[in-house]
């Protein structure tokens, strides 16, 4: 083999790679897709750099282009961000831009919330609203200060659930040891937005007993996690709620349903699970018979 052939091939090989980078990287920075303009304002960015992330509902749709200084020093910077178009069926001009972490010590990136279907559309150009990045080490001398108390509040309030009969029971049944197993992967809130698929059941129909979240009739959720299988979606909750019992064991109850419907959803059928909430309502008076499992998914 020649020279000259071999620095061919070497050259031909080094085009290929810096080719493939170059799509890699454009691809990564929305270069060969059709975008449109955000602003938002902020008081700190919090070592935020351009070309960083932009994410909506946890989804890589956008990058950071360009962030200025303000005119003076009561001003605030301006994170100027491309957009991916089709972000604009989401983030309305209600929707709130908020600097994150990736992990505890990872690179920043802008998480940008929902839109409400009431608010106008986002047009290119616009501004959304900004909240302030939580300062750090604030908040670890806070939580320096708080943990002690919180901990312990956390242990009574665990061995009081504990101690009730009802939940104690269905702790030994589900094989859950404390109350902050029900708390993964929890919302505090349904989101406002339209739904674009609902899936509803009667509680009595795929729970053992009145009083426990343990599944009888779990193939009856198939058709939901066959939807979320074969469907592009954003976000998927499930909601369960309950008209017996008191408050709190209502509560309880309906959390640890919600967490008992979502595991068998993820451990039964392939789709991004990050994606899939849970909220337990408690008591409602709409629950009717013995409670509803609802699961609402967002476009």
């Amino acid at each position: 083999m020649s020279r000259t052939f071999r620095l061919g091939i070497f050259i031909v090989a080094t085009l290929l790679i810096l080719f493939a980078g170059v799509f890699l990287i454009g691809k990564e920075r929305f270069l060969f897709q059709r975008t449109y303009r955000l602003e938002a304002e902020f008081k700190n960015v919090a070592g935020l750099n351009n070309g960083a992330d932009v994410r909506v509902g946890g989804i890589h749709l956008g990058t950071v282009k360009q962030i200025s200084l303000p005119a003076g020093p009561a001003g605030k910077l301006t994170v100027v961000m491309d957009m991916a178009n089709s972000t604009k069926n989401i983030i309305r001009q209600d929707s709130v831009a908020t600097i994150k972490t990736e992990g505890l010590l990872g690179n920043k990136y802008v998480e940008i919330s929902f839109g409400s279907e009431a608010a106008p559309e986002i047009e290119n150009g616009n501004a959304i609203k900004g909240e302030i990045p939580v300062d750090f080490s604030d908040a670890a001398l806070a939580a320096t200060n708080q943990a002690k108390a919180a901990a312990t509040a956390f242990t009574e309030d665990a061995n009081a659930l504990k101690q009730n009969f009802m939940l104690s029971g269905f702790f030994k049944r589900r094989g859950y040891e404390n109350a902050s197993e029900l708390k993964k992967n929890k919302i505090s809130q349904l989101p406002s937005q339209r739904t674009s698929k609902d899936f509803v059941y009667d509680a009595k129909e795929i729970f053992d007993k009145s009083d426990n979240a343990k599944l009888k009739n779990e193939k009856a959720l198939d058709e939901a996690g066959k939807f979320l299988e074969q469907n592009k979606f954003s976000l998927a909750v499930v909601a369960a709620s309950a008209d017996i019992g008191d408050t709190d064991k209502a509560r309880v109850l309906t959390q640890a349903r919600a967490k008992v419907v979502r595991d068998y959803l993820v451990q039964n059928f392939k789709f991004n699970d990050t994606r899939v909430k849970v909220i337990g309502l408690g008591k409602s008076p709409k629950a009717g018979g013995t409670g509803k499992v609802e699961i609402h998914v967002y476009y």
